[in-house]
């Protein structure tokens, strides 16, 4: 689903219904089911019957309409990634009756390295062939499972990153009063907000001048992103050019900044995440155009032989070609 239906619009956001913040790094807030709108696939596959699992995958710690994968775990990051890789073909070995039909494994890396230390930094570079190992050793293991033959594997990820620097930042303080002003989130984009309106005016008035940076009213974001129709999204929302960082005030060199990050125009090239698939359900050496991540949920629900949750945005005639049948 877009943003702007299941209404997680970050890793950070203010609800006003709630009175409440929502941040990543909270565990009571990412374990809070009121939080997750719409339908995620585990929860369809649950109460449709089919038994899942995950290892660390995002929404699956909340009892998302009452509902979670029969087997999960609780986040923690340093866990090792070849011993999460060693419990899910342990769960693919499960006797039939018991076995998840789903199974849902994430790694938070190349993503922390190209945060830290940019998309194009050596470093980053040894985390992907390092991941790229990682990803051979599933393929390998897999291949000795006796339901290999009917495995489908997908690789995927929710975004790509640009290459950041503290010599791009723009501090909004440097350009308006903040006093009146509310600021949620930085980075590539920010929601402003404000008890009073001619504040807001003068903020957007402002701020639509400066270079680098683009000014939206709630209801002039572009339909493409999907991204306005939700209560949880504020008045104005500050976009910054590609490579550019959205701040409060200016973060000098000897302080910590991400040398990469995502969330800009999801148009740019550099934004655009990764898509691999292969198995039975799947075209062989097939290449297709850029895919989005909405209709994913419809294609693992069509090989699963799911009945989609009717409020999804994904289509499975968009992905229609990579599937044998």
């Amino acid at each position: 689903m877009y943003a702007e239906n299941h209404g997680l619009i970050g890793n950070y956001f203010f609800d006003p219904k709630f009175n409440e913040v929502y941040q990543l790094r909270d565990r009571s807030k990412v374990e809070d089911a009121r939080f997750y709108g719409g339908e995620p696939i585990w929860v369809t596959a649950e109460k449709q019957g089919l038994r899942t699992a995950s290892y660390f995958w995002v929404g699956t710690e909340a009892p998302i309409g009452d509902q979670q994968p029969s087997i999960w775990k609780r986040y923690d990051h340093d866990f090792p990634f070849e011993a999460r890789i060693d419990s899910v073909i342990k769960w693919f070995r499960m006797p039939e009756q018991i076995r998840p039909r789903l199974v849902m494994l994430y790694f938070h890396e190349p993503d922390g390295a190209g945060h830290r230390y940019g998309p194009k930094s050596s470093e980053t570079q040894i985390m992907v062939e390092s991941m790229d190992s990682l990803l051979g050793s599933i393929l390998t293991k897999i291949k000795y499972l006796d339901i290999y033959p009917d495995l489908n594997v997908v690789v995927t990820s929710d975004h790509g990153m640009a290459q950041t620097s503290f010599k791009r930042q723009i501090p909004l303080k440097k350009y308006i009063d903040m006093e009146y002003i509310k600021m949620e989130g930085s980075g590539p984009y920010s929601f402003l907000s404000s008890a009073s309106i001619n504040k807001l005016e003068d903020a957007y008035n402002t701020l639509r001048k400066i270079p680098h940076l683009t000014v939206y009213l709630k209801n002039d974001i572009p339909d493409r992103w999907h991204f306005k129709n939700h209560y949880r999204i504020k008045d104005l929302l500050v976009l910054a050019d590609e490579g550019w960082t959205v701040v409060e005030t200016d973060h000098g060199p000897l302080s910590y900044m991400s040398k990469g990050t995502h969330g800009y125009d999801n148009s740019l090239r550099s934004m655009h995440a990764i898509f691999l698939a292969q198995g039975p359900a799947f075209k062989i050496n097939y290449s297709a155009s850029v895919i989005k991540n909405i209709d994913i949920y419809p294609l693992i629900a069509h090989i699963l032989k799911l009945e989609s949750f009717p409020g999804i945005d994904g289509r499975l005639e968009n992905v229609q070609g990579l599937l044998k049948q």
